[in-house]
């Protein structure tokens, strides 16, 4: 009973998910339509076998009379893995790979398919796709190893999707493999009840980890709103790229989101900060990458010159030592040299420009 009411527990978080995944669309304007079906699907047949087994409903899976039908699902995590990874939606191109599933479902009802060859085509189809899968994930890994921190949870999440995935074709082919029409089948029910473990594990850490649904433009309002700063990055150019920056772009064009995500949390690096001078050489320093690379970050990703960064910067400081009470037993004009600012006045118009209010209505 426990283990169904776990498979239960599923059902709920997988329409939390479901919903939060609606909801991104706030952020970004392509939605992972792999993930929301299979999402669906999970959360459908936990809600399904449990409440069968709770003796609530009596409802019939119908992977339980005709297993070869999950064959049109085995895609679905391919395309799942490549969207996640790859930041974009299926193409008419890729809706072939549900061609040769079809071919063979049909070809089974209509007796066309030993049951010898239906499970040994089942088996073949599971493991190329797992292969595939897995080598998604190697590649994803191999470049995202050193990047920033949206990476490394996002690999986490596909690692534990595709332990998920590896236990489904592991026990679909179990179930394929001893398939009895004439026999009442239990395992199933057995699988749900313990693949639902896993899969709580994977979906709280979804959930705990909104950034994966909500993609790295949420990750951005988040450090924004946690600065109280204006945000003036973007990770899509703001104009077209001119013919002579091609050859920058195509260097730094993959380290865009990992550059300008270590510029956002700069703005809340109180050592960096809090230095004697905050120039383009700092930057350049704290970045480690050629000059180059930061003019082209400021020309096609942000709202502002490098000279108006640097203010901003200056501004965040401000913020960090309001925070620690700095006025409390400092003036105004006390603040503005603390931020290296040369005047008062400068400071206040930089301020008020970056916060939206001056200094006297942000304490």
């Amino acid at each position: 009973m426990f283990l169904d009411i776990i498979a239960l527990f599923v059902s709920f978080l997988c329409l939390v998910i479901i919903v939060m995944t609606i909801g991104s669309y706030r952020f970004q304007k392509e939605i992972n339509i792999p993930f929301v079906i299979i999402i669906l699907f999970v959360g459908i047949q936990r809600f399904q076998s449990s409440l069968t087994n709770l003796n609530l409903v009596e409802l019939k899976s119908p992977f339980e009379e005709f297993p070869l039908f999950a064959l049109i699902f085995i895609p679905l995590f391919l395309y799942f893995f490549k969207t996640s990874t790859e930041e974009k939606n299926i193409s008419r191109k890729d809706l072939a790979h549900f061609i040769l599933p079809i071919i063979l479902i049909s070809f089974k009802k209509l007796g066309l398919l030993s049951d010898f060859m239906s499970r040994v085509i089942f088996f073949m189809f599971c493991f190329s796709y797992w292969i595939l899968i897995l080598f998604i994930i190697i590649d994803y890994y191999k470049k995202t190893i050193s990047k920033y921190s949206f990476n490394r949870i996002n690999l986490r999440w596909l690692i534990l999707m595709f332990s998920n995935v590896t236990l489904i074709m592991f026990f679909l082919n179990y179930k394929v493999l001893y398939w009895d029409l004439n026999q009442s089948d239990s395992s199933l029910t057995n699988f749900y009840r313990g693949s639902s473990i896993l899969w709580v594990i994977a979906l709280t850490y979804l959930i705990l980890n909104p950034v994966i649904i909500f993609g790295k433009d949420y990750l951005l309002n988040q450090l924004t709103l946690k600065s109280k700063l204006v945000n003036p990055w973007y990770y899509k150019t703001l104009k077209k790229v001119d013919t002579k920056d091609l050859n920058v772009l195509a260097k730094i064009n993959k380290s865009i989101p990992e550059l300008i995500y270590k510029l956002k949390v700069l703005e809340q690096d109180f050592s960096f900060l809090n230095q004697n001078e905050i120039n383009a050489k700092t930057l350049l320093n704290k970045l480690k990458i050629p000059n180059a690379h930061l003019k082209f970050l400021f020309k096609y990703h942000c709202k502002l010159s490098i000279h108006e960064y640097l203010n901003l910067l200056k501004i965040a400081l401000s913020i960090q030592l309001i925070s620690k009470g700095f006025l409390n037993g400092q003036t105004i004009d006390s603040l503005s040299n603390a931020c290296h600012f040369d005047s008062r006045i400068t400071f206040y118009k930089n301020f008020k420009k970056f916060t939206a209010v001056s200094p006297s209505e942000f304490t």
